[in-house]
């Protein structure tokens, strides 16, 4: 569908938005993260469809999650947990050799993500989506495991540090 450059942008573009602004533009990182979990997902449930077809799963994903955060919050922010889960479960769970391509353990790991945002609210949005940030940059490069290991606690601390700063700053102008 894209070429191999565009896409790589495209990754770093999300992934830097989603790293870094994830809790304070909270339905921007739920439309992102949904839009992401939406086409690797249906890469592996539609495989050899039109990538056209991939493309509009993932953008319903987006949506239907940016609706949800927009209009039920607290919804919303229990699906962000539930896609990010399942997000980082199908980046590292196929880099540790795990089979997380199975709808019920990508479904479990989703609410294990959902649940602990409905109890930790904005600390699990912060340290999900730096996360998730981080590992959509990270996807685009080809790094050994100990650099990408690495390069995953800079990018993530650097994300919380960000997010954490924004909360603060917000809580107090309120």
């Amino acid at each position: 569908m894209f070429s191999p450059t565009v896409d790589l942008i495209f990754r770093l573009i999300l992934g830097a938005v989603i790293l870094l602004v994830g809790r304070n533009i909270f339905w921007l990182f739920i439309a992102l993260i949904g839009f992401l979990v939406g086409i690797e997902l249906a890469g592996i449930w539609l495989a050899g469809q039109s990538p056209w077809l991939l493309f509009l799963v993932g953008l319903g994903a987006g949506v239907i999650g940016a609706l949800l955060a927009i209009v039920l919050e607290r919804v919303g922010f229990a699906l962000a947990g539930f896609y990010a889960a399942v997000f980082l479960a199908m980046i590292y769970g196929a880099k540790l050799g795990l089979n997380v391509q199975s709808q019920f353990v990508l479904f479990g790991i989703g609410l294990l993500g959902a649940v602990l945002v409905a109890l930790l609210t904005d600390w699990a949005i912060i340290f999900l989506s730096a996360m998730a940030g981080a590992a959509t940059i990270l996807s685009v490069f080809n790094l050994q495991p100990v650099a990408e290991a690495v390069c995953l606690v800079v990018l993530v601390t650097i994300g919380v540090l960000v997010q954490r700063a924004m909360l603060v700053r917000q809580r107090k102008s309120a």
